[in-house]
């Protein structure tokens, strides 16, 4: 557990660095562009979903497999799994950009970017293809933190800067395009020049040798690591998908607020799946149940405490944040949106590792199964809410919580089935509890002030609170020993 405090704390400084920045672009520079806002959310959530049929499962096989390679020179090892994977993704992108030249007075369709903006998804996508290899080949090293800095903190800084030059004049809308692939190139260059400096940079082919596996095992896992990245993406990116699509780009840009708040709530959700990928590659060839149970259990606390603070006080200070400027104002059409996003997010913090239980272990195929329905079932929610019942964002909100929540429980209840290991402690029911209170004191706190102080005094109130819970109860054990202890005792 050493290795994932030190690397979850790191990442999460950074993470949380990022989220400041993430602040000030909502209130300050995406309302005065919310189209082209959108416009970007548009391309990026496109060139997610399209990321996964590029990628061909390589990521998952990397992690996976590492430890099931002959030899005690693992950067050599994981150098074979890196070139390998290089190699597929870029055949898969030369595949994909010939297809668009082929189908090219085919596929302009919608409102949105898929219409007049393939190119720029490509462009991004191939980025974004290349950063997650290279960001799993440092997962192999318990590297997560620096990686964070250029797949989270670039970003965060480069978007804004994007659309602050376009909407004083110095880009137009070709122009910003153009701009976002370079900014998303710069982050997979930045993961080069880290693995480069760490010495773990070591392109080599060689035969493969495998302990215990054959090769069609790495092909099997890749194969159906395609159909449940896939699926995990839909799940995560439909809703902006279709939101683009089908209503433009106004409409994801406001939308984008809702988003931001879950992308808040899932930081440690990011950080602690994947660090605990390897570890839980290496503790089921082990079969140590006891390992597995204690990551499981001790995560889904830690997570849900966090997770929970965050969605409480955006629940009783985003009424506020709106009533700041009138660009703002705007934004409060989505306050439903973020309940049930924010919603479906905590649970599935409650939920913790269960998908790293399943995808890192001999049951992976399984966890394709489960994505692939909830996938459809997510299709098919977000075309009924928004198009047929006309619900718009908050349409897309909910068909995400209900696809969330059945894909959780179905996760759990397939771990306890298969390795009778479980999330759930009475520490959640607690933490439930605590938040609830500390929610309802934010919000029917008496008082007269000026807005900005609103959110400072109700935000405080709601923190202060949720600390003594965590500081005099025992409510969160690791969470109490980090305020008591420091960082090192965290976990012990």
């Amino acid at each position: 557990m050493g290795v994932i405090q030190r690397q979850t704390i790191k990442n999460n400084v950074v993470s949380l660095l990022g989220v400041a920045i993430g602040a000030v672009s909502q209130l300050l520079i995406y309302p005065l562009a919310v189209g082209l806002k959108g416009h970007i959310d548009g391309v990026v959530s496109f060139a997610t979903l399209l990321t996964p049929l590029l990628l061909l499962g390589t990521p998952a096989v990397m992690i996976r497999y590492l430890p099931y390679l002959r030899g005690d020179d693992e950067v050599r090892n994981a150098g074979q799994l890196l070139t390998r994977s290089l190699a597929v993704a870029t055949g898969a992108l030369i595949v994909v950009c010939l297809l668009n030249l082929l189908l090219d007075p085919y596929l302009g369709v919608g409102q949105g970017v898929l219409a007049d903006g393939r190119w720029t998804i490509i462009g991004v996508s191939a980025a974004l293809v290349y950063a997650g290899i290279l960001t799993s080949h440092l997962v192999n090293f318990q590297r997560i933190a620096v990686p964070v800095i250029f797949n989270n903190l670039l970003i965060k800084v480069g978007a804004p800067l994007i659309v602050l030059a376009a909407v004083y004049g110095y880009l137009q809308p070709t122009g910003a395009d153009a701009w976002l692939v370079v900014l998303y190139a710069a982050a997979a260059v930045g993961l080069v020049f880290y693995a480069w400096r760490l010495g773990s940079l070591h392109l080599n082919w060689g035969r493969l040798q495998l302990v215990d596996i054959k090769v069609r095992d790495l092909y099997g896992l890749a194969l159906f690591s395609v159909f449940g990245a896939l699926g995990s993406r839909l799940t995560a990116q439909l809703d902006t998908v279709s939101i683009n699509t089908l209503l433009g780009d106004v409409d994801t840009g406001i939308y984008a607020i809702a988003k931001y708040v879950m992308n808040v709530i899932i930081i440690p959700t990011v950080a602690i799946n994947s660090i605990t990928s390897s570890i839980v590659a290496r503790a089921w060839r082990e079969r140590d149940y006891g390992h597995l149970r204690y990551l499981y259990q001790e995560s889904a606390m830690v997570l849900y405490a966090v997770g929970g603070l965050i969605f409480t006080g955006s629940v009783v200070c985003l009424p506020y944040v709106y009533d700041l400027t009138d660009a703002l104002a705007v934004y409060r059409v989505g306050y439903a949106s973020v309940l049930f996003l924010g919603g479906a997010q905590l649970f599935d913090l409650m939920t913790s590792i269960n998908g790293n239980l399943i995808g890192m272990t001999d049951y992976y195929r399984w966890n394709v199964a489960l994505v692939l329905v909830l996938g459809v079932i997510n299709v098919a929610l977000n075309y009924i809410f928004i198009a047929v019942l006309g619900y718009g964002i908050t349409g897309a909100a909910l068909s995400t919580l209900v696809s969330l929540l059945l894909y959780n429980v179905l996760k759990v209840l397939f771990v306890w089935w298969k390795m009778r290991l479980q999330p759930l402690t009475p520490s959640l029911f607690y933490t439930t509890m605590a938040l609830l209170a500390c929610g309802l004191a934010g919000w029917f706190l008496p008082l007269g002030v000026r807005t900005s102080l609103q959110i400072i005094v109700r935000g405080g109130l709601i923190c202060l609170l949720f600390y003594g819970y965590l500081r005099y109860t025992s409510g969160v054990p690791a969470l109490r020993r980090l305020l008591t202890q420091g960082v090192s005792k965290m976990f012990t």
